[in-house]
Order: structure tokens, then sequence, then C-alpha cells
């Protein structure tokens, strides 16, 4: 195999990393170039068409959350919270059987 530079690869299954079972290593410049190309690829039959609803409202506390978090609209249940909720599902067109789609 052959690199995008150039350069003859021997090894292209395994990565670098730091230690035995380590994280890979940012230094690996094969693997993300592996990672680029098949983050990049388009494959038609693959793309997804979500289509949903959306709907406004607004979020209102019951009890305060400040013993398990430190966001500011979870802090006091008398502060009400604009909100926008988007629903969402993957679907074919219109008569579109939706037992042959694979998400």
């Amino acid at each position: 195999m052959i690199s995008n530079e150039g350069e003859k690869i021997v090894d292209n299954e395994n990565s670098l990393k730091a230690g035995d079972r380590g994280p890979t290593l940012i230094e690996d410049f094969l693997a993300r170039e592996r990672l680029a190309h098949f983050d990049r690829e388009r494959i038609p039959k693959r793309v997804v068409h979500a289509r949903g609803y959306g709907a406004y409202g607004e979020f209102e506390l019951y009890q305060s959350m400040s013993d398990v978090i430190i966001a500011d609209f979870l802090q006091d249940p008398a502060k009400k919270t604009p909100l926008f909720v988007r629903f969402s599902q993957v679907i074919g067109s219109r008569g579109c059987n939706e037992t042959v789609r694979n998400v």
C-alpha cells in the first residue's frame, strides 16, 4: 500500500500507541490519514434524510438540583427557561417501505 504522500506502507493495520494498551497517538499520521479518508467518504445509499418536528416551550424545575449539578438553570425552581426541542427520525420518501432502510 502507498500513502497519499507516495510512501510505501508496510503495516497499515496497527497504530502507534502509548504503551501496550494505551491510546492511539496523534503523531501516527497514517492512522489520521485513514480516519480522514473514511470520514470524507460518501456512500450515496447511506445518506440519511432526517425529518421531524420541533416544539417551543418553557422548562420549569420542580426542585433544585444544586447537589448534583452546577448548571444555572437547574438551581432555582422558580426560574423558567425558554426551550426548543427537536424530535426527528430517519425515514424514506412518502410511500417508502420502512423495513428496507438500514440506519
